[in-house]
């Protein structure tokens, strides 16, 4: 793996100020690799070339096109971008396509720039000083770029071509390597196929890396596929890590599977969204604000997808304005928090602003988290962490995507976790109340479950579950319960919880049936009424008799033998004596035997028998049963 850093420069500029010329002058390679550009003499698709700066630069120089037919590859050129080369021909100075490539640069974040003012052996020198202050001014309107140089060159005669390569290596300057210790993530903007090699693609890798042998996920469709091999400007890498343009040939996949748009991930904790809560700018000077409910292009690495945006209280985003928003999508997106993605107007389809997401697949009533969404976007680390951990309440932040879920490193999260008083419980993060907000949470769904169902003596763990999912992770939920416990905030009696004084509330007439009820099964020791016949009997509504005879056995009185059989205990325990004494001699016992024993017909003897051998008393053998345990 090169310890250099990996630098992607890419161009932008109106068509035909000489991109691909001046490419080819910097780096001897034509990036026009289809004949139909060629021929036309200006560039369709996305070229690539190696570009020697530095010995500690590891640079790519992606050609893109200019003319506004094809500005859709450009944006998929923009993907990684870390240097800007705007190409402004002398002749004619900036042009439509150049302030539009350069508000999108602006919108996705790229920072770093320089202009080459080419053909400038074609003018005078009056005509190249205007060129030149028409451009200073275009890139004065953003005082991030009033430090760009502007070079003039010629591709043809090769004048200043290695004053423009001093400017692009100071131009570099400071670029911190990306980290390699983050989530694999590379936008595919070429697919093909080769013989002998099979699925290739092209793309930058935005983040972590990527080596020969790993298994990496592609989105759309979740296929799995293997790496083959890596090349990085047709050299062969063992690893390729993020900032850095390469070619992957995959096993297990064909190229229709993965097109430009699609996106290579390592398979862990990535998913796709489908609404996306944003912080949206909109470009000034222009005469159309963004509306809500208005149906856009969203443009993200190099995917493509329509969505409708969803503004706060319906307002409307003006021009040169900021806003709060959701982006519904029509097809899914694999983002992650902090990603930039440019908007365009269905039509005309002109770019109009960009967007920053702040969230993955925002709730309902998202205006009440933007303040939230603020600080995940622009706060400290240890900010963003309690921001979002916020937002996800007794659900937890889920630590094995919080790096996706908060668009920063692994490494850089886990001690901002701890720096924001975030407590850890399973495999989530919570804030430190979230515990003692859980306990409130349990006792109000105990009490409540108390109300909806009088007549029990408590409720059971996997009722209170229920009651707390979705809105509470289940280990926290786990962890409260089991400090109730301690607290004598709950009592538990087997799988059931109660809160402490709780006692079944029966009305005069369920006591009654209560009472019934268990002088019934008493009386008639091993062959009592079916539950159905009990009902009848005792004319008593099915839910209330299910009710009553849960409390005679929760209370010892009785036990059930099957669901509808439900005998008295002090039957059952004379009747488990005379078993054992029956069987004392460990000789299996038939069927018989036990009806002789006890006059029992087989409506009652089969399940009687068959309850103790659940009980673990007896044990049915083909001669007949015989004790578990011989006493």
């Amino acid at each position: 793996m090169s310890d250099r850093r990996g630098i992607v420069i890419g161009t932008a500029g109106h068509v035909d100020h000489g991109k691909t010329a001046l490419v080819r002058a910097l780096t001897g390679v034509e990036t026009d690799r289809w004949q139909e550009e060629r021929k036309r003499g200006l560039t369709i698709d996305l070229g690539f070339a190696r570009l020697d700066l530095d010995p500690d630069l590891e640079t790519g120089i992606v050609d893109v096109p200019g003319h506004e037919d094809f500005l859709k590859n450009m944006l998929a050129g923009a993907t990684g971008i870390d240097v800007l080369l705007l190409v402004v021909g002398a002749d004619e100075g900036p042009m439509p396509q150049t302030h539009e490539h350069l508000a999108i640069a602006r919108l996705l974040n790229i920072r770093r720039g320089v202009v080459a003012l080419t053909k400038s052996d074609r003018v005078d020198g009056d005509w190249l000083d205007l060129a030149h202050e028409t451009t200073r001014e275009l890139l004065e309107e953003d005082s991030a770029r009033t430090s760009w140089e502007i070079v003039p060159v010629s591709a043809l005669t090769g004048d200043g071509i290695e004053p423009l390569r001093d400017a692009l290596r100071r131009s570099t300057a400071g670029i911190r390597a990306r980290g390699v210790d983050d989530r694999f993530r590379l936008p595919v903007d070429r697919s093909f196929s080769i013989r002998g090699t099979g699925t290739v693609v092209t793309g930058t890798v935005w983040s972590g890396s990527i080596g020969v042998g790993d298994t990496v996920s592609v989105f759309p469709g979740g296929n799995s596929a293997r790496v083959r091999a890596l090349q990085v400007h047709e050299d062969p890498r063992p690893r390729v890590t993020a900032g850095r343009r390469c070619a992957v040939a995959l096993v297990g996949v064909a190229p229709a599977s993965v097109e430009r748009g699609s996106v290579l991930f390592d398979p862990s904790e990535w998913t796709s969204s489908e609404r996306l809560g944003v912080r949206v700018r909109a470009l000034g000077g222009r005469d159309r604000p963004l509306l809500h409910g208005q149906r856009l292009r969203v443009y993200l690495g190099t995917r493509e997808v329509m969505a409708r945006l969803q503004t706060a209280d319906r307002r409307p985003v003006a021009p040169g304005a900021t806003a709060w928003a959701v982006l519904a999508l029509e097809a899914p997106l694999l983002a992650r928090t902090r990603d930039r993605a440019i908007l365009r107007f269905y039509s005309p389809v002109t770019t109009i602003g960009g967007i920053r997401v702040a969230e993955l697949n925002p709730p309902r009533g998202w205006p009440a988290r933007t303040e939230a969404w603020g600080q995940i976007l622009d706060g400290a680390p240890e900010e963003a962490v309690a921001a979002a951990v916020a937002l996800r309440g007794l659900r937890g932040l889920p630590a094995a995507a919080s790096s996706i879920l908060l668009g920063r490193r692994d490494s850089t999260l886990e001690t901002a976790a701890e720096e924001a008083g975030c407590v850890r419980i399973g495999g989530r993060w919570f804030a430190a109340h979230a515990v003692a907000e859980a306990m409130e949470a349990v006792e109000e769904s105990v009490a409540r479950l108390h109300a909806a169902d009088r007549r029990a003596p408590g409720v059971s763990k996997e009722a209170v579950r229920s009651a707390m999912a979705p809105d509470c992770d289940l280990e926290l939920a786990e962890t409260a319960v089991r400090r109730l416990l301690a607290d004598r905030r709950l009592v538990e009696s087997g799988p059931r919880l109660a809160l402490p004084g709780h006692a079944p509330r029966l009305t005069p007439r369920e006591e009654e049936g209560r009472a019934q009820l268990a002088r019934a099964i008493e009386a008639a020791g091993l062959q009592p009424p079916l539950v159905a016949e009990l009902g009848r009997t005792l004319r008593l509504d099915r839910a209330v008799l299910d009710d009553l005879l849960r409390l005679l056995q929760e209370s010892g009185v009785t036990k059930a033998v099957t669901p509808e059989l439900h005998v008295a205990a002090a039957a059952l325990e004379t009747m488990e004596a005379q078993v054992r004494d029956l069987l004392a001699d460990g000789a299996p016992t038939p069927p018989a035997r036990f009806k002789e024993t006890f006059g029992l017909s087989r409506k009652y003897l089969i399940p009687l028998l068959e309850y103790l051998d659940r009980q673990g008393v007896t044990r049915r053998t083909t001669e007949g049963r015989v004790l578990v345990q011989p006493t």
